[in-house]
């Protein structure tokens, strides 16, 4: 089965928007806050910076900054899914996988 070539550019364009609408709605508050002896709130700044990153490189041709972005964003869903994981099946559980699902894709070069 073929995919339609047309709709790709859709796609990615979408992923880009969920990812930082996420970003915001999950991350936003706990960086609001401003606890800086907070690991949360590293993790909260690191998301929101290079979710809005490979948003922003949907507008350029570099892809260095879209690699580097996907894999830091990988990375704090996979902690987040370890840390979840205790937890059972539950709603963020499968969200984190599907975020860092987004974010993996985002780390090939081509894109």
């Amino acid at each position: 089965m073929k995919p339609i070539k047309a709709l790709l550019p859709l796609s990615l364009w979408l992923m880009r928007i969920g990812l930082l609408l996420f970003a915001y709605e999950v991350y936003f508050k706990t960086f609001s806050k401003f606890k800086l002896g907070n690991v949360e709130f590293y993790l909260a700044a690191l998301f929101l910076i290079f979710s809005a990153i490979i948003f922003i490189t949907g507008f350029i041709k570099r892809t260095a900054l879209t690699v580097i972005s996907g894999f830091v964003v990988t990375i704090i869903s996979i902690y987040n899914i370890i840390n979840a994981i205790d937890g059972g099946l539950d709603i963020m559980l499968i969200v984190n996988f599907l975020i860092a699902a987004i974010a993996v894709f985002f780390i090939e070069p081509n894109r």
